[in-house]
C-alpha cells in the first residue's frame, strides 16, 4: 500500500525553519531598527506587519489540519511572508491600508473581550488589601 505524501519542494522542517527566520527573526530585527529611528514610515511597516502576521498565524493555527494537506502550502506560505515583510513589496502595509476597517473592527471586538476579562480579575492591590 502506498502512503499519501505531501508535495513539498523544501520539506516541512525546512519550510518551518525558513518561515521562522523570514517571518520572525528578520522582522524583529527590522522592528528593533525602526524603534531607533525618528521615521514613522518604518514604524508603520513593522507595526502593520506584526498585526497582519499575528492574524495570519492565528488563522493558520485553526486551519493547520486542513492546510497541511494542501500541496506546496508551506512554500506558498513562505512567499506570502516574504511579500508581507520585504521592504520592496511592503505587503503588510498594503494589507493594512486596504483592509484597515475590517482589521480594526476585529481588534475592537477582541479588545472589548480582553478588557472584560481583565476587569473580572482581581488586581494585585485589591488582593493585598483583602489579605490585611
Amino acid at each position: 500500500s502506498r502512503s499519501i505524501k505531501q508535495q513539498t519542494m523544501i520539506g516541512w522542517w525546512g519550510s518551518k525553519f525558513i518561515a521562522m527566520i523570514v517571518g520572525v527573526v528578520y522582522p524583529s530585527l527590522e522592528s528593533y531598527k525602526a524603534l531607533k529611528t525618528d521615521d514613522k514610515d518604518d514604524d508603520m511597516q513593522w507595526l502593520s506587519y506584526w498585526i497582519v502576521f499575528s492574524l495570519f498565524t492565528l488563522i493558520e493555527f485553526f486551519l493547520d489540519i486542513v492546510l497541511a494537506w494542501v500541496p506546496l502550502y508551506y512554500e506558498a506560505k513562505l512567499i506570502f511572508i516574504l511579500w508581507l515583510a520585504l521592504p520592496q513589496t511592503r505587503g503588510a502595509t498594503k494589507l493594512w491600508t486596504d483592509h484597515k476597517d475590517k482589521i480594526e473592527a476585529l481588534y475592537s471586538v477582541a479588545l472589548t473581550h480582553l478588557e472584560k476579562i481583565q476587569a473580572q480579575q482581581p488586581t494585585a492591590k485589591a488582593a493585598e488589601t483583602k489579605a490585611e
